[in-house]
């Protein structure tokens, strides 16, 4: 009977010694299993459409827009990146029509911040930046634009999704503050005038 109970008392210590050694401390962070990480490196190649607003949108008609970006997160919610941004446009209306070449075509190079608003597989997130390109106009084109380097701020929204770990799928809308406007001198611009893009992009992450 002795053996019994002292076998019973036995099996009830060790059972509470599993279960205290497998039970997180206390101050032992918590993570939800929603939660996903989204720090370390990372670049994305992008693919878009672009157009111009106020005076500018009537004579040049949106076009594609494509760019680089590298960038670092060092949480799960600043990111800060660095890349190249182009595209191109066909003047609207022109005496000297295009022929399978872009009217003007832009490069540029662009740093920035990113916010995100969660941390989750799909999450939302803010961005803004400041940038300097370079507008090339098709040779042979046009009084009333002029080849022109100026700076421009780019704000935006985007979501992000991991479809893996390393693999991840983004969408951004961004508008775009320009600083230098010669390239249009003759457009007589103002405040209003910018340009606004939709890009969708795929990278990875380390």
């Amino acid at each position: 009977m002795k053996r019994g109970i002292g076998l019973g008392l036995c099996l009830v210590g060790l059972t509470g010694g599993a279960a205290g050694a497998q039970a997180p401390p206390d101050d032992a962070p918590v993570r939800s299993r929603h939660h996903m990480e989204w720090r370390g490196p990372y670049f994305l190649l992008g693919l878009g459409v672009e157009g111009y607003t106020g005076k500018l949108a009537p004579n040049l008609d949106p076009g594609p827009t494509y760019g680089v970006l590298i960038g670092y997160r060092p949480n799960d919610y600043l990111g800060l990146e660095v890349g190249y941004s182009g595209g191109a446009s066909n003047i609207a209306v022109s005496e000297s029509p295009s022929i399978g070449n872009p009217d003007i075509v832009r490069n540029g190079a662009q740093a920035g911040l990113t916010l995100g608003f969660s941390a989750t597989r799909l999450q939302p997130f803010a961005l803004a930046g400041i940038g300097m390109e370079r507008y090339s106009v098709r040779s042979g084109n046009f009084f009333q634009f002029f080849d022109d380097t100026g700076g421009y701020a780019p704000v935006g929204l985007g979501a992000r999704y991991q479809l893996t770990p390393r693999l991840t799928v983004e969408a951004r809308g961004t508008y775009s503050f320009l600083f230098g406007q010669d390239f249009a001198r003759a457009q007589d611009l103002g405040a209003g005038d910018g340009r606004y893009a939709g890009t969708l992009q795929i990278g990875g992450s380390y």
